[in-house]
Protein backbone atom coordinates (compact mmCIF):
# COMPACT_ATOMS: atom_id res chain seq x y z
CA UNK A 1 0.00 0.00 0.00
CA UNK A 2 1.56 3.21 -1.26
CA UNK A 3 0.80 6.93 -1.13
CA UNK A 4 2.14 10.05 0.47
CA UNK A 5 2.83 10.26 4.20
CA UNK A 6 -0.26 11.30 6.22
CA UNK A 7 -2.66 10.39 3.41
CA UNK A 8 -4.57 7.72 5.36
CA UNK A 9 -2.51 4.68 4.40
CA UNK A 10 -2.11 3.46 7.99
CA UNK A 11 -5.82 3.44 8.80
CA UNK A 12 -6.74 1.76 5.52
CA UNK A 13 -4.03 -0.92 5.79
CA UNK A 14 -4.72 -1.61 9.48
CA UNK A 15 -8.48 -1.94 8.99
CA UNK A 16 -8.06 -4.05 5.85
CA UNK A 17 -5.81 -6.37 7.87
CA UNK A 18 -8.38 -6.65 10.66
CA UNK A 19 -11.24 -7.21 8.21
CA UNK A 20 -9.45 -9.96 6.27
CA UNK A 21 -7.43 -11.54 9.10
CA UNK A 22 -4.18 -11.00 7.21
CA UNK A 23 -0.88 -9.96 8.73
CA UNK A 24 0.22 -6.37 8.18
CA UNK A 25 3.29 -4.17 8.30
CA UNK A 26 2.51 -0.57 9.20
CA UNK A 27 5.78 1.12 8.17
CA UNK A 28 9.20 -0.50 7.97
CA UNK A 29 10.54 -0.24 11.52
CA UNK A 30 14.21 0.06 10.58
CA UNK A 31 13.44 2.86 8.14
CA UNK A 32 11.78 4.89 10.86
CA UNK A 33 14.95 4.81 12.97
CA UNK A 34 17.73 4.74 10.39
CA UNK A 35 16.43 5.26 6.85
CA UNK A 36 18.50 4.01 3.92
CA UNK A 37 15.81 4.13 1.23
CA UNK A 38 17.58 7.07 -0.45
CA UNK A 39 20.55 4.76 -1.07
CA UNK A 40 18.31 2.64 -3.29
CA UNK A 41 17.59 5.74 -5.35
CA UNK A 42 21.29 6.60 -5.63
CA UNK A 43 22.19 3.04 -6.62
CA UNK A 44 24.31 2.37 -3.56
CA UNK A 45 21.81 -0.29 -2.46
CA UNK A 46 19.71 -2.59 -4.62
CA UNK A 47 16.04 -3.14 -3.88
CA UNK A 48 16.81 -6.81 -3.27
CA UNK A 49 19.36 -5.82 -0.60
CA UNK A 50 16.92 -3.34 0.90
CA UNK A 51 14.26 -6.05 1.15
CA UNK A 52 16.72 -8.38 2.87
CA UNK A 53 17.52 -5.66 5.42
CA UNK A 54 13.78 -5.46 6.17
CA UNK A 55 12.90 -9.10 5.61
CA UNK A 56 10.59 -9.46 8.63
CA UNK A 57 8.45 -6.50 7.62
CA UNK A 58 8.37 -7.69 4.00
CA UNK A 59 7.22 -11.15 5.11
CA UNK A 60 3.69 -10.01 5.97
CA UNK A 61 0.60 -10.23 3.76
CA UNK A 62 -0.12 -6.51 3.64
CA UNK A 63 2.75 -4.04 3.54
CA UNK A 64 2.06 -0.33 4.04
CA UNK A 65 5.01 1.98 3.60
CA UNK A 66 4.62 5.39 1.92
CA UNK A 67 8.39 5.79 1.57
CA UNK A 68 8.34 2.90 -0.92
CA UNK A 69 6.07 4.82 -3.31
CA UNK A 70 8.89 6.14 -5.54
CA UNK A 71 10.11 2.57 -5.98
CA UNK A 72 7.04 1.00 -7.59
CA UNK A 73 9.03 -0.23 -10.59
CA UNK A 74 11.65 -1.94 -8.43
CA UNK A 75 9.04 -3.42 -6.09
CA UNK A 76 6.91 -4.79 -8.91
CA UNK A 77 10.04 -6.45 -10.30
CA UNK A 78 10.81 -8.10 -6.96
CA UNK A 79 7.16 -9.01 -6.29
CA UNK A 80 5.61 -9.64 -9.73
CA UNK A 81 2.43 -11.15 -8.24
CA UNK A 82 1.85 -8.34 -5.73
CA UNK A 83 -1.20 -6.09 -5.91
CA UNK A 84 -0.57 -2.40 -5.36
CA UNK A 85 -2.89 0.19 -3.81
CA UNK A 86 -2.30 3.94 -4.06
CA UNK A 87 -3.96 6.25 -1.53
CA UNK A 88 -4.44 9.88 -2.61
CA UNK A 89 -5.55 12.80 -0.42
CA UNK A 90 -6.24 16.45 -1.22
CA UNK A 91 -2.76 18.06 -1.15
CA UNK A 92 -3.89 20.91 1.09
CA UNK A 93 -5.12 18.50 3.75
CA UNK A 94 -2.21 16.13 3.14
CA UNK A 95 0.50 18.77 3.52
CA UNK A 96 -1.23 20.36 6.51
CA UNK A 97 -1.35 16.97 8.22
CA UNK A 98 2.36 16.35 7.59
CA UNK A 99 3.24 19.73 9.08
CA UNK A 100 0.86 19.19 12.02
CA UNK A 101 2.67 15.90 12.69
CA UNK A 102 6.01 17.72 12.73
CA UNK A 103 4.66 20.74 14.65
CA UNK A 104 5.77 23.06 11.84
CA UNK A 105 3.60 26.07 10.92
CA UNK A 106 2.40 26.24 7.32
CA UNK A 107 2.80 29.98 6.74
CA UNK A 108 6.58 30.34 7.04
CA UNK A 109 8.93 31.45 4.27
CA UNK A 110 11.33 28.73 5.39
CA UNK A 111 11.45 26.20 8.23
CA UNK A 112 14.66 27.46 9.81
CA UNK A 113 16.64 25.96 12.68
CA UNK A 114 13.90 26.53 15.26
CA UNK A 115 11.69 23.87 13.69
CA UNK A 116 14.14 21.99 11.48
CA UNK A 117 16.36 20.89 14.36
CA UNK A 118 13.57 18.67 15.71
CA UNK A 119 12.95 16.84 12.43
CA UNK A 120 14.28 13.27 12.25
CA UNK A 121 16.20 12.11 9.20
CA UNK A 122 13.26 9.97 8.09
CA UNK A 123 11.10 13.09 7.92
CA UNK A 124 13.92 15.13 6.38
CA UNK A 125 13.66 12.83 3.36
CA UNK A 126 10.00 13.83 3.07
CA UNK A 127 10.54 17.58 3.52
CA UNK A 128 13.55 17.72 1.19
CA UNK A 129 12.86 15.92 -2.08
CA UNK A 130 16.10 16.76 -3.83
CA UNK A 131 17.15 13.11 -3.58
CA UNK A 132 14.12 12.36 -5.79
CA UNK A 133 15.06 15.06 -8.26
CA UNK A 134 12.45 17.50 -6.93
CA UNK A 135 12.88 21.21 -6.50
CA UNK A 136 11.09 23.98 -4.64
CA UNK A 137 11.69 27.52 -3.42
CA UNK A 138 10.68 26.57 0.13
CA UNK A 139 9.36 23.65 2.17
CA UNK A 140 5.77 24.16 0.96
CA UNK A 141 6.77 24.03 -2.68
CA UNK A 142 8.90 20.95 -2.01
CA UNK A 143 5.98 19.15 -0.34
CA UNK A 144 3.68 20.19 -3.20
CA UNK A 145 6.17 18.78 -5.71
CA UNK A 146 6.31 15.56 -3.70
CA UNK A 147 2.51 15.32 -3.86
CA UNK A 148 2.67 15.75 -7.63
CA UNK A 149 5.35 13.06 -7.81
CA UNK A 150 3.11 10.57 -5.98
CA UNK A 151 0.08 11.55 -8.09
CA UNK A 152 2.06 10.99 -11.30
CA UNK A 153 3.18 7.57 -10.10
CA UNK A 154 -0.45 6.50 -10.08
CA UNK A 155 -1.17 8.13 -13.45
CA UNK A 156 1.79 6.36 -15.04
CA UNK A 157 0.95 2.97 -13.48
CA UNK A 158 -2.83 3.07 -13.10
CA UNK A 159 -3.26 -0.34 -14.73
CA UNK A 160 -1.36 -1.92 -11.84
CA UNK A 161 -2.43 0.34 -8.97
CA UNK A 162 -5.84 0.41 -7.35
CA UNK A 163 -6.75 3.96 -6.36
CA UNK A 164 -8.39 5.02 -3.11
CA UNK A 165 -9.15 8.65 -2.42
CA UNK A 166 -8.91 9.31 1.29
CA UNK A 167 -12.02 11.47 1.10
CA UNK A 168 -14.08 8.57 -0.31
CA UNK A 169 -12.77 6.30 2.44
CA UNK A 170 -13.66 8.88 5.11
CA UNK A 171 -17.24 9.15 3.84
CA UNK A 172 -17.87 5.38 3.72
CA UNK A 173 -15.12 3.49 5.52
CA UNK A 174 -16.77 0.07 5.61
CA UNK A 175 -17.99 0.34 2.03
CA UNK A 176 -14.58 1.36 0.71
CA UNK A 177 -12.82 -1.38 2.70
CA UNK A 178 -15.25 -4.02 1.43
CA UNK A 179 -14.81 -2.84 -2.15
CA UNK A 180 -11.04 -2.86 -1.74
CA UNK A 181 -11.03 -6.38 -0.27
CA UNK A 182 -13.30 -7.67 -3.04
CA UNK A 183 -11.17 -6.11 -5.77
CA UNK A 184 -8.04 -7.63 -4.26
CA UNK A 185 -9.73 -11.02 -4.00
CA UNK A 186 -9.56 -11.02 -0.20
CA UNK A 187 -12.25 -12.62 1.92
CA UNK A 188 -13.94 -10.64 4.68
CA UNK A 189 -13.38 -12.45 7.99
CA UNK A 190 -14.43 -9.89 10.60
CA UNK A 191 -16.78 -6.98 11.11
CA UNK A 192 -14.64 -3.91 11.83
CA UNK A 193 -17.49 -1.41 12.22
CA UNK A 194 -16.52 -0.71 15.83
CA UNK A 195 -12.94 0.03 14.78
CA UNK A 196 -13.35 2.50 11.93
CA UNK A 197 -12.88 5.58 14.12
CA UNK A 198 -9.76 4.33 15.91
CA UNK A 199 -6.93 6.86 15.56
CA UNK A 200 -4.05 4.82 14.13
CA UNK A 201 -1.78 7.86 13.71
CA UNK A 202 -1.70 11.30 15.40
CA UNK A 203 -4.49 13.33 13.80
CA UNK A 204 -3.94 16.67 12.12
CA UNK A 205 -5.95 19.73 13.06
CA UNK A 206 -8.74 19.85 10.48
CA UNK A 207 -10.52 22.70 12.26
CA UNK A 208 -8.06 25.25 10.87
CA UNK A 209 -8.94 26.46 7.38
CA UNK A 210 -6.33 26.14 4.65
CA UNK A 211 -5.96 29.91 4.26
CA UNK A 212 -5.50 30.28 8.02
CA UNK A 213 -2.91 27.53 8.26
CA UNK A 214 -0.87 28.26 5.14
CA UNK A 215 -1.50 31.96 4.64
CA UNK A 216 -2.39 33.29 1.20
CA UNK A 217 1.09 32.93 -0.33
CA UNK A 218 1.82 29.33 0.67
CA UNK A 219 -1.73 28.19 -0.14
CA UNK A 220 -1.33 29.77 -3.57
CA UNK A 221 1.94 27.89 -4.01
CA UNK A 222 0.25 24.53 -3.36
CA UNK A 223 -2.67 25.20 -5.67
CA UNK A 224 -0.46 26.58 -8.44
CA UNK A 225 1.91 23.61 -8.36
CA UNK A 226 -0.72 20.91 -7.87
CA UNK A 227 -3.59 22.36 -9.93
CA UNK A 228 -3.44 19.94 -12.87
CA UNK A 229 -3.23 16.83 -10.70
CA UNK A 230 -5.88 18.14 -8.31
CA UNK A 231 -8.27 18.43 -11.24
CA UNK A 232 -7.48 14.87 -12.27
CA UNK A 233 -8.48 13.56 -8.84
CA UNK A 234 -11.49 15.82 -8.40
CA UNK A 235 -10.05 18.34 -5.93
CA UNK A 236 -11.34 21.87 -6.75
CA UNK A 237 -9.22 24.95 -6.22
CA UNK A 238 -10.24 27.15 -3.29
CA UNK A 239 -10.85 30.15 -5.52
Amino acid sequence: MLGNQKSGTTAIAALLSEMTGLSVTLDLKKEMKNPVIDRVRSGELSMEEFIRLNKLDFSRDIIKEPSLSPFFRELSGCFPRARFVMVIRDPRDNIRSILNRLKIPGDLDDIGDEHGSRVTRAWELILDGRWLGLDGANYIEMLAQRWNYIADLHADNSARMLLIRYEDFSRDKIGELERLAETLGLKKQRDVSSRVNVQFQPAGDRSVRWDQFFGAENLSRIERICADRMKRFGYPLSR
